[in-house]
């Protein structure tokens, strides 16, 4: 489980983005959980006493795929049901250790969910990304409903 003071680093396909750690968010290691069988983004499932929740694969551009090289899943609270992401890693950061830097960006949400991203580290000299757990979660549920 993760704490409110810690940022999540999620890797997708070599590709670093940080995601706010947001209360009852939980990381799965891929052993743990079950596989989804068949072709599409739906790639395991997380069973628990409330139900079984899915997670999905996203490449780094956020559209979706069937990642072969994920190692772990991070759920976090969505209206129905807990949705999660699968990354090829995912560590934890101390908030001290990041400076993020706020931002809005220019156009339109592309869903009713918000913006997939809020704000952005400078790590030395590259820039990490920083995901709107809100834009995220209706991004993944998005790829849920689609055929």
């Amino acid at each position: 489980m993760a704490s409110p003071d810690h940022y999540l680093c999620l890797v997708l396909e070599g590709v670093d983005y940080l995601l706010p750690s947001v209360g009852g968010a939980a990381i799965e290691q891929r052993d743990a959980l079950q596989p989804a069988p068949g072709p599409g983004p739906l790639v395991a499932w997380r069973a628990t006493r409330l139900g079984r929740w899915p997670a999905y694969g996203l490449d780094a551009g956020f559209r979706p795929t069937r990642p072969a090289h994920w190692q772990r899943a991070v759920f976090f609270a969505h209206a129905q049901q807990p949705l999660g992401l699968a990354a090829d890693d995912v560590r934890l950061l101390g908030r001290t250790e990041v400076q993020v830097a706020p931002f809005v960006p220019p156009g339109p949400a592309p869903s009713p969910a918000g913006h997939l991203f809020n704000g952005a580290w400078l790590d030395g000299e590259r820039v990490v990304l920083v995901l709107d757990p809100r834009g995220l979660a209706g991004l993944l549920a998005t790829v849920a409903e689609a055929p």
